[in-house]
């Protein structure tokens, strides 16, 4: 098997956590831009389908009161 160097490694790692931050940051802005309309979305959870309401959508990212 072929060790990846380190360096090489890090970098890779990086790039991920970089992607992974992306496509939070991606989600977060849909998410809120369907609740700012009124609209709900659906989710899986536990296997299972969910709408989450708009007020929901605010409150997970703490603009609820």
């Amino acid at each position: 098997m072929n060790e990846i160097p380190k360096d090489k490694l890090d970098e890779m790692l990086a790039l991920n956590a970089m992607i992974d931050e992306a496509h939070a940051k991606a989600a977060r802005e849909a998410r809120l831009e369907h609740a700012r309309a009124g609209r709900s979305v659906c989710e899986s959870h536990d296997g299972k389908i969910v709408w989450i309401s708009p007020e929901e959508i605010f409150c997970q990212y703490g603009y609820c009161g």
